[in-house]
């Protein structure tokens, strides 16, 4: 089967097949990314979108995506199982303009001194006491030293009142009646002619095309070259030349239509148009009156009160009568409480690690 390795055009030039992503790849290198070793937490902007590594019983997602910058880039990613220890290998694909991850195969590797466990030594600890424990205080007994009194008026106090002289601005606002509602109808009728026209209708019409020019055809050739020019498609021709429209012409068909676009004729004699007019008017409906505030003075408007502008007393007076005067406490003093007892109760104890019985005891791959 012959392959194609360049093209060429009517006009004579021959161009080269280009493949982008080789040229890309070879331009940039081969090269090889640990995106996780194993042996720390793992950066999942480092690892492949979609692929998940499990550390410290924890999945971790990664969130890298493909794309044309990774092309050339193999990213290793640390697997351990009861088997072998590896790495597997991811690279990016491309296909058209879409980018995706592919897992190609695994890499096997030296992983001597790499930790595969920790152990945390806690020694056997202390009791302590937990959120949950009980705390009792007992009652204590307080005493106050340096307080003050004075004479007030007690519930019983009796008092003279002296009525004021009070004085009261009224507000106003003015009223107006107002009629609205009247209406008027027919007070007798009368029928008369509007119009005595003819029948019409409009003549049909349609679009027809104006063709000006027939055109061409295409002259298009493929062939593949010979000799030297065995791998190359050689394209000759030339496109078509499409018919040429003018101006749509509109013409009448023949036929009669009430929607048609055409002039209009007369088909015949129509029926006299008729209505009916008024020979005279009435009363049919009474007004309405209503009352308005606000309205400007004048003639047929009444002024009213709406409430008080201003009011002021004045002369009153209460006196209190001394027939109930009583001591009050003027000020408390300082007073003093007796130490108190809290009781802790032993309901919640819990056993921590002490500080200096802490360590770890760090296992790695041999």
């Amino acid at each position: 089967m012959a392959e194609i390795s360049k093209i060429t055009l009517p006009s004579g030039n021959t161009y080269d097949i280009k493949d982008a992503v080789a040229r890309q790849a070879i331009a940039g290198g081969v090269s090889f990314n640990i995106a996780w070793d194993g042996q720390s937490v793992p950066v999942v902007a480092n690892i492949p979108e979609g692929v998940v590594v499990t550390y410290n019983e924890t999945d971790y997602t990664g969130t890298l995506a493909a794309s044309s910058s990774t092309i050339g880039i193999f990213y290793l990613i640390w697997v351990s199982s009861d088997t072998q220890d590896h790495y597997s290998e991811y690279a990016t694909i491309q296909s058209g303009s879409t980018y995706t991850w592919e897992k190609i195969g695994d890499v096997k590797t030296d992983l001597t001194g790499l930790v595969t466990s920790v152990t945390l030594n806690k020694g056997t600890g202390d009791n302590v006491l937990g959120e949950d424990t009980t705390f009792t205080a007992a009652s204590s007994s307080v005493s106050f030293s340096g307080g003050t009194d004075d004479k007030v008026l007690g519930a019983d106090t009796t008092f003279s009142v002296t009525q004021p002289t009070i004085s009261v601005t009224p507000s106003t606002t003015n009223v107006k009646a107002t009629a609205s509602g009247t209406a008027v109808g027919p007070d007798g009728t009368a029928t008369f002619v509007k119009s005595y026209p003819g029948t019409t209708s409009k003549l049909a019409t349609t679009s027809v095309p104006n063709v000006t020019s027939v055109g061409s055809a295409s002259t298009w050739g493929f062939a593949m070259g010979t000799g030297t020019d065995a791998e190359t498609l050689i394209i000759s021709g030339a496109n078509s030349t499409a018919p040429t429209l003018g101006t749509a012409i509109t013409a009448a068909t023949g036929s009669l239509s009430n929607n048609g676009s055409g002039d209009s004729v007369m088909t015949g004699l129509g029926t006299p148009t008729t209505d009916t007019g008024l020979t005279g008017v009435k009363v049919t409906s009474q007004p309405t009156v209503a009352l308005s505030t606000g309205a400007t003075a004048g003639t047929g408007v009444i002024s009213v009160a709406t409430g008080i502008t201003s009011a002021s007393a004045s002369g009153a007076a209460v006196t209190a009568n001394s027939n109930d005067e009583v001591t009050a406490i003027t000020g408390i003093g300082t007073g003093t409480a007796a130490a108190q007892t809290i009781t802790v109760g032993t309901n919640d104890k819990v056993t921590v690690a002490k500080h200096v019985d802490l360590s770890l005891t760090v296992s790695t791959h041999s």
